[in-house]
Protein backbone atom coordinates (compact mmCIF):
# COMPACT_ATOMS: atom_id res chain seq x y z
CA UNK A 1 0.00 0.00 0.00
CA UNK A 2 1.05 3.59 -0.90
CA UNK A 3 0.48 6.48 1.52
CA UNK A 4 -2.73 7.69 -0.56
CA UNK A 5 -3.79 4.01 0.16
CA UNK A 6 -2.86 4.37 4.17
CA UNK A 7 -4.66 7.66 3.90
CA UNK A 8 -7.79 6.45 2.09
CA UNK A 9 -7.97 3.81 4.48
CA UNK A 10 -7.77 5.69 7.75
CA UNK A 11 -10.20 8.39 6.13
CA UNK A 12 -12.98 5.56 5.82
CA UNK A 13 -12.42 4.85 9.52
CA UNK A 14 -12.82 8.26 10.34
CA UNK A 15 -9.12 8.00 12.18
CA UNK A 16 -7.81 11.99 12.58
CA UNK A 17 -4.14 12.42 11.18
CA UNK A 18 -1.52 14.76 10.22
CA UNK A 19 1.10 14.84 7.92
CA UNK A 20 4.44 16.02 9.18
CA UNK A 21 7.52 16.39 6.59
CA UNK A 22 10.35 14.77 7.71
CA UNK A 23 13.08 14.89 4.96
CA UNK A 24 13.10 16.42 1.33
CA UNK A 25 9.77 14.62 -0.05
CA UNK A 26 9.75 12.47 2.97
CA UNK A 27 6.45 12.22 5.29
CA UNK A 28 5.05 10.73 7.75
CA UNK A 29 1.68 9.93 9.31
CA UNK A 30 0.18 11.03 13.32
CA UNK A 31 -2.93 9.43 14.14
CA UNK A 32 -4.76 11.24 16.60
CA UNK A 33 -6.64 7.51 17.71
CA UNK A 34 -3.38 5.62 19.80
CA UNK A 35 -0.59 8.60 18.81
CA UNK A 36 0.59 5.61 16.15
CA UNK A 37 3.29 7.13 13.53
CA UNK A 38 2.82 5.63 9.93
CA UNK A 39 5.87 6.03 7.18
CA UNK A 40 8.10 7.70 6.51
CA UNK A 41 6.97 7.33 2.79
CA UNK A 42 8.99 8.53 -0.02
CA UNK A 43 9.57 7.66 -3.77
CA UNK A 44 12.19 4.88 -2.64
CA UNK A 45 9.50 3.28 -0.11
CA UNK A 46 6.09 4.44 -1.45
CA UNK A 47 4.35 1.91 1.11
CA UNK A 48 6.16 3.58 4.07
CA UNK A 49 9.20 1.46 6.77
CA UNK A 50 7.39 0.89 9.20
CA UNK A 51 5.53 -2.30 9.84
CA UNK A 52 1.39 -2.10 9.20
CA UNK A 53 -1.21 -5.04 9.04
CA UNK A 54 -2.20 -7.13 6.66
CA UNK A 55 -5.92 -5.19 7.28
CA UNK A 56 -5.12 -1.84 6.87
CA UNK A 57 -5.66 -3.59 2.41
CA UNK A 58 -9.23 -4.23 3.88
CA UNK A 59 -10.99 -1.06 5.41
CA UNK A 60 -13.77 -3.11 6.80
CA UNK A 61 -10.92 -5.13 8.73
CA UNK A 62 -8.99 -1.91 9.53
CA UNK A 63 -12.21 -0.51 11.12
CA UNK A 64 -12.91 -3.46 13.08
CA UNK A 65 -9.71 -3.23 14.67
CA UNK A 66 -10.24 0.72 15.27
CA UNK A 67 -13.86 0.25 16.64
CA UNK A 68 -12.61 -2.91 18.98
CA UNK A 69 -9.38 -0.40 20.24
CA UNK A 70 -6.91 -3.12 19.23
CA UNK A 71 -3.47 -1.66 19.65
CA UNK A 72 -1.74 -3.41 16.70
CA UNK A 73 -2.65 -0.94 13.95
CA UNK A 74 0.93 -0.60 13.00
CA UNK A 75 3.64 2.16 13.21
CA UNK A 76 5.52 3.59 15.94
CA UNK A 77 3.38 4.50 19.54
CA UNK A 78 4.75 5.76 22.99
CA UNK A 79 2.66 3.84 26.11
CA UNK A 80 3.31 4.53 29.64
CA UNK A 81 5.24 2.04 31.40
CA UNK A 82 6.11 -0.30 33.40
CA UNK A 83 3.92 -2.99 31.69
CA UNK A 84 4.19 -5.48 34.91
CA UNK A 85 2.25 -2.63 36.71
CA UNK A 86 -0.51 -1.33 34.22
CA UNK A 87 -0.67 -4.06 31.77
CA UNK A 88 0.02 -7.47 33.54
CA UNK A 89 -3.34 -7.93 36.58
CA UNK A 90 -1.38 -11.16 37.79
CA UNK A 91 1.99 -12.00 37.69
CA UNK A 92 1.04 -15.77 38.36
CA UNK A 93 -0.65 -15.75 35.22
CA UNK A 94 0.82 -13.30 33.04
CA UNK A 95 0.39 -14.82 29.86
CA UNK A 96 -3.09 -15.01 30.04
CA UNK A 97 -3.79 -11.50 31.91
CA UNK A 98 -1.64 -9.25 30.12
CA UNK A 99 -4.20 -6.70 28.65
CA UNK A 100 -3.06 -2.80 27.58
CA UNK A 101 -5.77 -0.57 29.08
CA UNK A 102 -7.64 1.12 26.58
CA UNK A 103 -6.66 4.77 28.24
CA UNK A 104 -2.94 4.24 26.73
CA UNK A 105 -3.93 2.90 23.44
CA UNK A 106 -6.24 4.04 22.00
CA UNK A 107 -6.46 6.63 24.93
CA UNK A 108 -8.48 9.88 24.05
CA UNK A 109 -6.12 12.25 22.69
CA UNK A 110 -5.83 15.76 21.81
CA UNK A 111 -4.37 16.75 18.71
CA UNK A 112 -2.81 19.89 17.02
CA UNK A 113 0.09 20.84 14.43
CA UNK A 114 1.77 23.87 15.30
CA UNK A 115 3.86 25.09 12.34
CA UNK A 116 6.04 21.91 11.95
CA UNK A 117 5.39 20.47 15.03
CA UNK A 118 2.49 18.22 15.76
CA UNK A 119 1.00 17.63 19.64
CA UNK A 120 -0.61 14.99 21.05
CA UNK A 121 -1.79 15.33 24.71
CA UNK A 122 -4.04 13.41 27.08
CA UNK A 123 -4.59 12.81 30.86
CA UNK A 124 -5.74 8.90 32.31
CA UNK A 125 -5.77 7.49 35.32
CA UNK A 126 -4.16 3.80 35.38
CA UNK A 127 -4.48 1.11 38.21
CA UNK A 128 -1.41 -0.18 39.53
CA UNK A 129 -0.82 -4.28 39.90
CA UNK A 130 1.34 -6.66 41.28
CA UNK A 131 4.65 -4.16 42.26
CA UNK A 132 2.24 -1.91 44.31
CA UNK A 133 -1.94 -2.08 44.07
CA UNK A 134 -3.63 1.66 43.95
CA UNK A 135 -3.88 4.40 41.30
CA UNK A 136 -2.09 7.03 39.02
CA UNK A 137 -2.76 9.94 37.38
CA UNK A 138 -1.13 10.62 34.33
CA UNK A 139 -0.61 13.60 32.05
CA UNK A 140 1.37 13.54 28.76
CA UNK A 141 2.39 15.70 26.18
CA UNK A 142 3.61 14.49 22.76
CA UNK A 143 5.17 16.48 20.76
CA UNK A 144 6.86 14.88 17.09
CA UNK A 145 8.78 17.38 14.56
CA UNK A 146 11.58 16.96 11.90
CA UNK A 147 14.60 15.92 12.98
CA UNK A 148 17.98 17.18 11.61
CA UNK A 149 20.52 14.75 9.88
CA UNK A 150 22.95 13.75 12.64
CA UNK A 151 26.05 13.36 9.91
CA UNK A 152 25.59 16.75 8.64
CA UNK A 153 28.60 18.78 10.37
CA UNK A 154 30.84 16.19 9.90
CA UNK A 155 33.76 16.96 7.77
CA UNK A 156 33.09 13.52 5.28
CA UNK A 157 29.87 14.16 5.27
CA UNK A 158 29.45 14.48 1.38
CA UNK A 159 31.19 11.02 0.84
CA UNK A 160 28.97 9.13 3.79
CA UNK A 161 25.89 10.21 2.09
CA UNK A 162 26.61 9.89 -1.22
CA UNK A 163 23.98 7.91 -2.97
CA UNK A 164 21.74 7.78 0.46
CA UNK A 165 18.34 9.29 1.54
CA UNK A 166 17.94 10.43 5.23
CA UNK A 167 14.74 11.38 6.95
CA UNK A 168 14.01 11.88 10.91
CA UNK A 169 12.28 13.12 13.31
CA UNK A 170 12.03 13.76 16.94
CA UNK A 171 9.74 13.08 20.03
CA UNK A 172 9.35 15.51 23.10
CA UNK A 173 7.74 12.93 25.58
CA UNK A 174 6.39 15.07 28.51
CA UNK A 175 5.11 12.90 31.54
CA UNK A 176 4.20 14.10 35.15
CA UNK A 177 1.91 11.79 37.52
CA UNK A 178 0.52 11.87 41.00
CA UNK A 179 -0.34 9.22 43.47
CA UNK A 180 -0.59 8.45 47.06
CA UNK A 181 0.67 5.06 46.27
CA UNK A 182 4.50 4.63 45.58
CA UNK A 183 3.64 3.73 42.14
CA UNK A 184 6.05 3.97 38.77
CA UNK A 185 5.79 5.29 35.23
CA UNK A 186 7.55 6.46 32.13
CA UNK A 187 7.14 6.76 29.23
CA UNK A 188 7.73 3.89 26.74
CA UNK A 189 8.58 3.97 22.80
CA UNK A 190 7.41 0.81 20.39
CA UNK A 191 8.74 1.01 16.85
CA UNK A 192 7.14 -1.81 14.89
CA UNK A 193 9.41 -2.79 12.09
CA UNK A 194 9.44 -5.21 8.67
CA UNK A 195 11.49 -8.33 9.16
CA UNK A 196 13.31 -9.95 9.01
CA UNK A 197 16.98 -8.10 9.32
CA UNK A 198 19.18 -7.86 12.19
CA UNK A 199 19.78 -4.77 14.87
CA UNK A 200 22.94 -4.57 16.58
CA UNK A 201 22.94 -2.85 20.39
CA UNK A 202 25.92 -1.25 20.93
CA UNK A 203 27.49 -1.50 24.44
CA UNK A 204 30.01 -0.39 26.58
CA UNK A 205 30.26 -3.73 27.85
CA UNK A 206 28.72 -6.78 26.09
CA UNK A 207 26.12 -8.58 27.65
CA UNK A 208 23.79 -11.11 27.41
CA UNK A 209 19.82 -9.80 28.48
CA UNK A 210 17.01 -10.99 30.10
CA UNK A 211 14.30 -13.39 28.40
CA UNK A 212 10.57 -12.54 28.74
CA UNK A 213 8.19 -14.88 27.62
CA UNK A 214 10.21 -17.58 25.13
CA UNK A 215 14.16 -16.74 24.79
CA UNK A 216 16.14 -15.47 22.23
CA UNK A 217 18.05 -18.66 21.73
CA UNK A 218 20.67 -18.06 19.45
CA UNK A 219 18.48 -15.38 17.77
CA UNK A 220 21.17 -13.49 19.76
CA UNK A 221 25.14 -13.16 19.19
CA UNK A 222 27.75 -10.92 21.55
CA UNK A 223 29.47 -9.22 18.48
CA UNK A 224 32.25 -6.32 19.20
CA UNK A 225 31.24 -3.48 21.58
CA UNK A 226 27.78 -4.97 21.89
CA UNK A 227 24.80 -7.22 20.93
CA UNK A 228 23.76 -8.08 17.38
CA UNK A 229 19.90 -9.75 17.13
CA UNK A 230 18.35 -11.68 14.00
CA UNK A 231 14.64 -9.88 13.53
CA UNK A 232 12.75 -12.52 11.90
CA UNK A 233 9.05 -12.45 12.75
CA UNK A 234 8.09 -15.85 12.67
CA UNK A 235 9.93 -16.99 16.36
CA UNK A 236 8.70 -15.14 19.55
CA UNK A 237 10.94 -13.49 22.10
CA UNK A 238 11.56 -10.41 23.56
CA UNK A 239 14.74 -9.82 25.66
CA UNK A 240 15.72 -6.80 27.83
CA UNK A 241 19.20 -5.05 28.67
CA UNK A 242 20.56 -3.11 31.47
CA UNK A 243 20.86 0.65 31.01
CA UNK A 244 24.22 0.30 32.63
CA UNK A 245 26.28 -0.62 29.44
CA UNK A 246 23.86 0.90 26.72
CA UNK A 247 25.29 3.78 24.93
CA UNK A 248 21.78 5.27 23.99
CA UNK A 249 21.77 4.41 20.19
CA UNK A 250 20.88 1.06 18.81
CA UNK A 251 19.84 0.31 14.71
CA UNK A 252 18.57 -1.78 12.52
CA UNK A 253 19.31 -2.60 9.23
CA UNK A 254 16.58 -4.41 7.22
CA UNK A 255 17.83 -7.80 4.73
CA UNK A 256 17.18 -6.98 1.13
CA UNK A 257 17.61 -9.07 -2.22
CA UNK A 258 19.24 -6.05 -3.78
CA UNK A 259 22.12 -3.49 -2.92
CA UNK A 260 19.27 -0.87 -1.50
CA UNK A 261 18.18 -1.42 1.87
CA UNK A 262 17.01 1.03 5.34
CA UNK A 263 18.77 1.11 8.28
CA UNK A 264 16.60 2.92 11.26
CA UNK A 265 18.48 4.34 14.58
CA UNK A 266 16.98 5.37 17.65
CA UNK A 267 18.78 7.79 19.37
CA UNK A 268 17.50 8.40 23.35
CA UNK A 269 18.62 9.75 26.77
CA UNK A 270 20.18 6.53 28.31
CA UNK A 271 20.68 7.18 32.59
CA UNK A 272 21.72 4.54 34.39
CA UNK A 273 21.10 6.67 37.27
CA UNK A 274 17.11 6.39 36.10
CA UNK A 275 15.33 3.64 37.91
CA UNK A 276 13.77 1.98 34.46
CA UNK A 277 10.80 0.41 36.31
CA UNK A 278 10.12 -2.43 33.71
CA UNK A 279 10.68 -5.36 35.05
CA UNK A 280 10.68 -9.52 33.27
CA UNK A 281 7.61 -10.69 33.95
CA UNK A 282 8.39 -13.87 35.77
CA UNK A 283 7.45 -14.11 39.18
CA UNK A 284 10.92 -15.22 40.17
CA UNK A 285 11.87 -11.88 38.73
CA UNK A 286 10.19 -9.15 40.91
CA UNK A 287 12.55 -6.32 41.77
CA UNK A 288 14.74 -6.72 38.69
CA UNK A 289 14.69 -3.29 37.08
CA UNK A 290 16.99 -1.14 35.03
CA UNK A 291 16.48 -2.05 31.97
CA UNK A 292 15.98 0.78 28.66
CA UNK A 293 15.99 -1.72 25.80
CA UNK A 294 13.61 -4.11 24.95
CA UNK A 295 13.25 -5.74 21.78
CA UNK A 296 10.15 -7.98 20.97
CA UNK A 297 10.02 -10.52 17.79
CA UNK A 298 6.99 -11.93 16.61
CA UNK A 299 5.99 -15.53 15.68
CA UNK A 300 3.99 -14.60 13.09
CA UNK A 301 0.81 -15.08 14.74
CA UNK A 302 0.30 -11.20 15.43
CA UNK A 303 1.33 -9.92 12.20
CA UNK A 304 5.41 -11.16 11.95
CA UNK A 305 6.64 -7.68 13.11
CA UNK A 306 9.53 -6.80 15.12
CA UNK A 307 9.82 -3.83 18.01
CA UNK A 308 12.89 -1.79 18.74
CA UNK A 309 11.19 -0.66 22.16
CA UNK A 310 12.53 1.97 24.47
CA UNK A 311 12.19 3.19 27.98
CA UNK A 312 12.63 6.64 29.53
CA UNK A 313 13.10 8.60 32.61
CA UNK A 314 11.00 7.10 35.49
CA UNK A 315 8.66 8.96 37.52
CA UNK A 316 6.73 8.27 40.92
CA UNK A 317 7.10 9.10 44.50
CA UNK A 318 9.70 6.47 45.48
CA UNK A 319 11.94 8.30 42.84
CA UNK A 320 11.35 12.11 43.82
CA UNK A 321 10.52 12.90 40.45
CA UNK A 322 6.88 13.45 39.62
CA UNK A 323 8.18 14.96 35.94
CA UNK A 324 10.04 14.01 33.44
CA UNK A 325 11.00 15.77 29.67
CA UNK A 326 12.57 13.50 27.93
CA UNK A 327 14.33 13.99 23.43
CA UNK A 328 13.99 10.69 21.53
CA UNK A 329 15.40 10.70 17.71
CA UNK A 330 14.68 8.35 15.28
CA UNK A 331 17.01 8.79 12.65
CA UNK A 332 16.45 6.75 8.68
CA UNK A 333 18.67 6.41 5.92
CA UNK A 334 18.64 4.43 3.16
CA UNK A 335 20.18 3.60 -0.19
CA UNK A 336 23.13 1.12 -1.07
CA UNK A 337 23.93 -1.37 2.07
CA UNK A 338 27.70 -0.24 1.59
CA UNK A 339 27.20 2.90 2.42
CA UNK A 340 24.58 2.01 5.03
CA UNK A 341 27.45 0.12 6.66
CA UNK A 342 29.68 3.36 6.69
CA UNK A 343 26.96 5.26 8.62
CA UNK A 344 26.07 2.56 11.05
CA UNK A 345 30.54 2.12 11.67
CA UNK A 346 30.31 6.50 12.24
CA UNK A 347 26.44 6.51 14.52
CA UNK A 348 26.91 3.17 15.99
CA UNK A 349 30.13 2.43 15.85
CA UNK A 350 29.78 -0.85 14.42
CA UNK A 351 29.84 -2.13 10.51
CA UNK A 352 26.65 -4.73 9.89
CA UNK A 353 28.33 -8.16 8.56
CA UNK A 354 27.59 -9.19 4.92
Amino acid sequence: MNKKEIQNTLDYCDVAYEELSVGQEQSILITQHGGHIFGPFSDRYPEGLFWIPDSMQDRNRYQELIDKKIWNIGGDRVWIAPEIQFNIRDRNRYRESLDTPKTIDPGCFSMTQEYDTVHLSQELDLESYNTVTGTMHIRFRRSILKALNPLRKLPDYDGLMQNLSYCGYEQILDLSGSSEQDIFAEAWDLLQVRTSGTLYIPMYAPLHGADHYAPAGNHETLAEHGVLLRLTGDSQYKIAYKSAVLTGRFGYLKDSDTDDSYLIIQNYPNNPSAMYSEEPPHPDCAGDTGYSIHIYNDDGKSGGFAEMECNLQTIGKPTGISRSIDRLTTWIFAGPKTQLKAVASVLLGYSFPD
